[in-house]
């Protein structure tokens, strides 16, 4: 797979339903997101790329980066839907209990994300 083609695919998954909702915060943008969080195969927003990357989660960019054919394949298997029903299963309703939402303070972002993935 060239580098060209990957990142096509990468643009592709990005633009799938579920992934174009951040699962972490609930932000929804329609043509899908420009940051994947590597470790969990999620597409975030950038508020939440902030908060991965604060606590040493590798994020990448979708057209800035290059993507090797096995980062792409693991991307079809995870995504924002598997990332909800597994390390978010029992999180909080979007902007309650402490789980971020659309324009809170980067500290929110970076304490649910603590919380939620390293902590379990």
């Amino acid at each position: 797979m060239s580098a060209a083609a990957a990142e096509a695919d990468v643009k592709m998954l990005a633009r799938l339903p579920g992934n174009t909702v951040c699962a972490n915060c609930g932000t929804t943008k329609k043509l899908g997101f420009s940051s994947v969080c590597i470790k969990f195969g999620s597409f975030v927003c950038n508020s939440c790329k902030s908060a991965h990357q604060a606590i040493s989660h590798r994020c990448k960019s979708l057209s800035m980066s290059t993507w090797s054919e096995s980062e792409v394949e693991a991307l079809r298997m995870c995504g924002n839907d598997v990332v909800r029903n597994t390390w978010l299963a029992n999180a909080p309703s979007t902007g309650t209990n402490g789980r971020p939402q659309e324009g809170d303070c980067i500290n929110v972002f970076k304490s649910f994300v603590m919380h939620a993935y390293d902590q379990k």
